[in-house]
């Protein structure tokens, strides 16, 4: 076999916590080995398969009937329906995006899980991809953080499972699911497992610091669906643990981190394993250029959505930057304020090495007793890794503090605050970063806040936050301003030239205008008591600037206003609640079509049968029930909401 990567030397650490150190991590074959063992590791691709030699069966791929409110919209409607959800679509023929979980032909066992976790309407990724998906489609997807990927993906593979033929003693899974790290795989294994449960089917977690043996028992049992880092995955296929030729659907999630990070390889060995006219979806935060070529080449006439801005932080997180002379004035900001945020519910403090991120953990353990303390990096081990991430979840730890390996695609709830006590090595990063607070939740993205804290030597960085928090709506301080004007190519770039916004004081107070009647503004209660530090003096806008960071402000506002008005596609709470959150009247009322006319769900559709389509699959025999007939309204429908999905749920029996 060929090698890809050379020998990992012992771990050094005390050095930096890199972002390929982070990613290593998920490759190793197998954590529990010695040191020693673990750098003498070669990760090794496999063997192509020829698919030219190998008959293989037709499988079913489109399930999608349009909702006639959907098919009904005229282009102009598909148009202003993406606007509002600030979706931006390449390809051709793509189908228009959903209104509600009710429009996408989902049988009572989905519908009832979806109400059950409190979802009342897809938010934009999920608006789009759905239909998308569903149709058989490959798919890039690209949103930024707490946007609802994971389901995005997860549904469509679901009903794709759910519609193949049974798997048979010794054959593989129907759909992978590939992430970076182990963290990430066992989160889109709990969600999956959860959708996945209510057909009877199964989905196994593949991926390093488990046991070996309890995975390969688990595949040698059967599952439909394997969720995996690609370096383990790649030794269960060489154990012929995993046998790849039933695999119709497979997902890349945070594909342009693997990319990046040195998993091209090994993803390309795995896409190799699998036949080439399967469905494959990538999704991701970020994608540069590079990225996306390469994706163009292992996806078959993709369609393209872009949710916001590419690497655009999330536009509900209140970013605040804290510039500060050096780094000894950190810790002296952090115990002023760490009491506060504490008490607002959980707080993730990033560092930017592993020496650091212990050292920080200790100095916390030692001078704050109010509330328990983790700590989280590449060094740990897997049970540790585990313990901290449980705690943090369930509570018990109010403080974790974690180098780069907790920043992509965690799902904590409740994290109030983010404090990037060392900077980001780069601006992706640091949305990620931040991305780990203002997630989703049951009324939609629930707010955080993310303090940046900058020393006046990190001049490049702050350019970088400065342009990341305009084109995310955020109000840029005088003092970040002003060091990033040190940069020479922000100089050149004229990044941000408008500079901070009058009167607005979130990050490092308000800005002094050159108007005199109008003053300083004086920075907010909430703002002070965070001790976010005062305007400088000497900072003063001619009203020229003034003028136009006036008119760019009210410009912003109404963009904003205007993508969150409607029926909360964007999974905003609009308006005053009418029921409980995630309750039946406010599943219902989000799933009510926009005309007048019943609601109509469709079931799931089979694919005509042609030349190119195949036969229908015999009935699943893992506990579903065979597939039933459209449904059609015999009565007018009640009432009340709850009686209206009550009786669109005894329709589908």
């Amino acid at each position: 076999m060929q090698s890809t990567k050379k020998p990992r030397t012992g771990l050094d650490l005390g050095g930096e916590d890199s972002d390929e150190e982070v990613y290593a991590i998920a490759k190793r074959i197998d954590d529990a080995d010695a040191p020693d063992d673990m750098a003498k590791k070669v990760m090794e691709v496999l063997v192509p398969v020829e698919h030219s030699t190998v008959q293989y069966e037709p499988f079913c791929r489109a399930f999608y009937t349009p909702h006639e409110d959907t098919a009904t919209l005229s282009e102009q409607g598909v148009k202003r329906l993406r606007d509002e959800l600030s979706v931006r679509v390449d390809g051709a023929d793509v189908p228009a995006p959903v209104r509600s979980f009710m429009h996408l032909g989902f049988d009572k066992k989905m519908l009832g899980m979806i109400m059950k976790l409190g979802l009342e309407a897809p938010t934009a990724i999920q608006a789009q991809a759905f239909p998308v998906a569903l149709t058989g489609r490959d798919l890039i997807g690209i949103a930024k953080t707490g946007s609802g990927k994971t389901l995005a993906f997860t549904l469509p593979m679901v009903r794709h499972v759910m519609d193949q033929r049974e798997l048979q003693r010794g054959e593989g899974p129907i759909a992978v699911v590939l992430a970076p790290t182990r963290e990430l795989a066992h989160q889109t294994y709990v969600q999956a497992k959860k959708f996945l449960g209510v057909y009877g089917a199964s989905c196994a977690a593949i991926y390093g610091g488990a046991g070996k043996w309890d995975q390969v028992q688990a595949l040698r049992k059967g599952v439909e669906v394997v969720v995996a880092t690609p370096g383990r995955l790649i030794e269960m296929i060489r154990k012929k643990a995993a046998p790849m030729s039933r695999v119709t659907f497979i997902v890349l999630d945070e594909a342009d981190r693997m990319f990046e990070m040195g998993f091209e390889a090994q993803l390309r060995s795995v896409l190799g394993q699998i036949r080439p006219d399967c469905q494959t979806l990538m999704f991701s935060a970020t994608f540069r250029r590079r990225i996306e070529a390469l994706a163009l080449d292992v996806l078959k006439n993709p369609v393209k959505l872009t949710i916001g801005h590419i690497g655009q932080a999330n536009e509900d997180i209140r970013q605040i930057a804290v510039v500060l002379p050096g780094h000894g004035a950190k810790w002296p900001w952090l115990m002023a304020h760490l009491g506060g945020m504490v008490d607002q519910g959980r707080l993730l403090i990033f560092a930017g090495s592993k020496a650091g991120c212990g050292e920080l953990a200790k100095n916390l353990v030692s001078s704050f007793a109010a509330a328990p303390v983790y700590c989280l990096h590449g060094d740990k081990t897997q049970q540790e890794r585990s313990e901290a991430l449980a705690k943090f979840k369930s509570g018990e730890c109010r403080i974790l503090v974690a180098t780069d390996v907790a920043a992509r695609g965690l799902d904590v709830k409740d994290v109030k605050n983010v404090v990037n006590f060392d900077v980001a090595k780069n601006i992706d990063i640091h949305v990620h970063r931040i991305g780990r607070t203002g997630r989703m939740g049951h009324e939609g993205f629930e707010p955080g806040t993310a303090y940046t804290l900058v020393t006046r030597n990190e001049t490049q960085f702050a350019a970088q936050l400065v342009y990341n928090m305009d084109v995310s709506g955020q109000p840029v301080s005088a003092e970040l301003l002003a060091l990033a004007k040190r940069d020479a190519r922000f100089r050149r770039g004229g990044a941000m030239a408008r500079g901070p916004s009058p009167g607005n004081n979130a990050g490092s107070g308000g800005c002094q205008t050159a108007d005199p009647s109008k003053g300083p503004s004086p920075s907010p209660p909430s703002q002070q008591s965070l001790g976010v530090p005062e305007c400088s003096k000497d900072c003063v806008l001619d009203a020229e600037d003034a003028a136009e960071l006036e008119r760019w402000n009210e410009s912003r506002q109404k963009s904003k206003a205007k993508q969150r008005q409607g029926l909360g596609f964007s999974g905003m709470a609009m308006g005053k609640p009418t029921a409980k959150p995630g309750g039946m009247r406010g599943f219902v009322k989000a799933s009510m079509p926009t005309s007048s006319l019943p609601i109509r769900p469709v079931d799931f559709v089979k694919p005509s049968v042609g030349a190119n389509a195949a036969a229908p699959p015999p009935p699943n025999a893992l506990n579903m029930a065979p597939l039933a007939p459209p449904i059609v309204p015999t009565a007018p429908m009640a009432s009340s909401p709850q009686q209206e999905f009550q009786q669109v749920l005894s329709q589908a029996k």
